[in-house]
């Protein structure tokens, strides 16, 4: 049996309310790339709210856990 042969799969990310994602996928009028933060976490999804550079809210989004990445970079502009 070879390594791969051997694979676990990785159980899927789920995000947690406050964490500062980045939208992976076009969701309704947010591109990709959008930065945004969770504010309710389901199992399957999670409402994300879209912001602007000064902290009002613009929009909320449910989308699916997999569709979001962690924001990196981007993280320490919003987190205040």
């Amino acid at each position: 049996m070879s390594p791969c042969d051997n694979r676990t799969e990785m159980p899927p990310i789920r995000h947690a309310v406050l964490d500062v994602v980045e939208l992976v996928a076009d969701s309704g009028r947010w591109p990709a790339g959008t930065v945004g933060t969770v504010v309710e976490a389901a199992e399957d999804k999670a409402l994300v709210e879209i912001s602007d550079d000064r902290g009002h809210g613009l929009d909320f989004i449910s989308v699916p856990h997999d569709a979001l990445a962690p924001a990196g970079d981007h993280a320490e502009r919003f987190a205040s």
